[in-house]
């Protein structure tokens, strides 16, 4: 299961947020793009690491998504509940309920 919505690890540490959520390859692309940032920007870097953090908190849930689908793993379908308890538990009633 992955967070949709606003990602507040990936607002603080930008990057190293994605590193946290074991998403190697995001990453690597972020970091290499704030090294970028710092290296080459012709404004203040602060405001434009300041941008790329909140790009990567508001879109951060599509770029682990996308990391999940290279290595793999796959939607076997979205699971409603009133709570990510109840939703898991769904899930796993409908898995359990294929292998028997």
């Amino acid at each position: 299961m992955i967070k949709q919505g606003f990602h507040w690890r990936l607002l603080v540490l930008g990057p190293l947020g994605l590193l946290l959520s074991r998403s190697w390859i995001s990453f690597s692309l972020t970091a290499c793009l704030a090294a970028a940032i710092v290296r080459f920007a012709p404004v203040p870097m602060l405001p434009c690491l300041a941008l790329l953090n909140g790009t990567l908190a508001l879109f951060g849930g599509e770029l682990i998504a996308w990391e999940s689908r290279l290595q793999g793993n796959r939607a076997c379908g979205v699971w409603l509940g009133r709570s990510a308890a109840e939703a898991m538990l769904r899930a796993s009633d409908r898995a359990g309920g294929k292998q028997a």
